[in-house]
């Protein structure tokens, strides 16, 4: 089966074997990120018996995505995106926290850090890769960290039906994130195949 997507993408308006690997990869990591926050939201509110070694499994996902990004641009870049990604969950984690006890000053102060985290991660990316806006990654950023934000309140006043609806919303959020990395990567992968292709073709 073939898979169509934009002609920055393909000469022949189709995606190769490698570029959809590239985009189930980071499918699969930032949706990592969704699903494993939204158990640690319940394990921590809930106080069950799994929160440390589900906290544990959160903060290591960047991990992850060094290994994944370290491919296409360097151990240096992948380090410094693991340690902003880090900060953006921990972040997240202590919102949740003070959100649950009700503490409104250290919320907020938590939720504008995390704004300001992301705004540091869409900086990062903005400078890597041309082909990704940081404009842009921050209005994904800022969609997915607001949905996250009413996904806990939700659990908190045991609204269930919200929070399905709420993290549902929060998927389609993710996987728009996911594919902006993965077509940004794709299409500088093609400029520089475009690029080298022409240098060969001027040294013959």
């Amino acid at each position: 089966m073939f898979h169509k997507m934009d002609q920055t993408l393909s000469n022949d308006n189709y995606i190769t074997y490698d570029q959809m690997n590239i985009i189930i990869a980071f499918q699969k990591l930032w949706l990592n990120i969704a699903s494993w926050m939204r158990t640690y939201i319940k394990a921590l509110i809930y106080d069950t018996k799994n929160l440390k070694s589900v906290a544990n499994y959160l903060i290591n996902i960047p991990r992850e995505f060094y290994n994944t990004f370290s491919i296409f641009y360097g151990t240096e870049a992948a380090q410094r995106l693991m340690d902003i990604l880090t900060e953006f969950i921990k972040t997240a984690m202590s919102v949740v926290e003070s959100m649950k006890y009700g503490d409104k000053v250290l919320t907020n102060s938590k939720i504008i850090k995390w704004y300001k985290t992301a705004d540091e991660l869409a900086s990062l990316l903005a400078r890597i890769n041309i082909y990704w806006d940081e404009k842009h990654w921050k209005y994904l950023l800022y969609q997915y960290i607001k949905l996250k934000i009413d996904e806990v309140s939700a659990v908190i006043n045991e609204n269930y039906d919200e929070e399905i609806v709420t993290y549902n919303m929060i998927e389609d959020v993710i996987f728009l994130i996911a594919s902006y990395m993965a077509r940004g990567i794709i299409s500088s992968s093609i400029t520089q195949d475009s690029i080298n292709n022409t240098t060969n073709n001027s040294i013959l």
